[in-house]
């Protein structure tokens, strides 16, 4: 949570726009009520404690120090830089499962280093793209398209490429799909040609097949807030300054929240894991920083 420091803080205290409040709301809302589901799900299917308590106590936290965090300035860009260094840390020291690099050990806890930072990084570029007017800021785009490709995590890769999609789209700077595409188009090739052996687990990427055992009321409605969750980014879009990095979180958080419909991939917040839980509430949080 310390990543959003910075001691430029301003003494006046933060007043949000109705936009913003309301874009809070709905987030803290559906993407409490997501976790809830999954959390029913597990205890629904016989799980124990440790699988099903973990998630809504992360969540839980992780709501409280964002309520305060939200009070600071953003970052500066260049932090984004440090956000590439831990997914190449990921690939070159993290542990291993059948081949593939995504996390680094904390202790006893594996996170996943791309859930947990790909939507706070996606600001970060934006903000030092558009509002620092440094075009170079694209280069951090493109180190971490290219870092999941090799790690492979095309799930998260898909998620990066349709948020730079959108992020263009939304400022209507279709110049910069030049430089979006190809390097969308390479990363895919080099992505697909890594295998990617994981099997599916059952309360991590078939959180909702669980669901569905235990109803399918609860399946629905789990899966319907994961999808408020996912689009209440564009509450801001009639926000000019906001819109381009709303749209682009919006589109990162769809599509990855999304991906286990066509592999095996966590299911963000209904899913056991707090990688998710984590960098999706910061990400939140940093769309309504200064």
């Amino acid at each position: 949570m310390t990543a959003f420091y910075n001691s430029d803080v301003s003494v006046a205290p933060r007043v949000w726009s109705k936009d913003e409040r309301n874009f809070q709301v709905a987030f803290v809302v559906f993407s409490g009520l997501t976790v809830l589901a999954g959390t029913v799900a597990i205890i629904g299917t016989g799980g124990v404690a440790s699988l099903w308590l973990r998630n809504p106590v992360m969540w839980c936290v992780t709501v409280a120090l964002c309520a305060g965090v939200r009070k600071l300035r953003m970052p500066p860009p260049w932090v984004a830089a440090t956000m590439i260094v831990a997914l190449a840390l990921s690939i070159l020291v993290g542990p291993n499962q059948a081949g593939v690099h995504r996390w680094l050990a904390v202790g006893s806890v594996q996170l996943n280093v791309a859930a947990l930072v790909m939507p706070s990084a996606i600001l970060l570029a934006d903000r030092g793209i558009r509002v620092k007017g440094q075009p170079g800021y694209a280069v951090a785009v493109l180190g971490m398209a290219a870092t999941l490709a090799w790690q492979p995590d095309i799930s998260q890769l898909i998620a990066l490429i349709a948020a730079a999609v959108m992020w263009a789209v939304a400022q209507r700077s279709f110049m910069s799909l030049r430089w979006i595409v190809p390097v969308a188009l390479v990363t895919l090739l080099i992505c697909a040609g890594r295998p990617d052996p994981l099997d599916s687990v059952p309360h991590v990427e078939g959180i909702f097949h669980l669901a569905a055992e235990v109803s399918p009321i609860l399946a629905f409605c789990g899966g319907a807030c994961l999808l408020l969750t996912s689009l209440s980014p564009l509450v801001l879009a009639n926000d000019v300054n906001k819109r381009p990095a709303a749209a682009g979180l919006a589109a990162y958080f769809l599509v990855s929240g999304f991906a286990y419909l066509y592999g095996a991939f966590p299911v963000p917040l209904a899913g056991y894991g707090i990688s998710l839980i984590l960098g999706w509430l910061i990400g939140a949080t940093a769309l309504v920083m200064k």
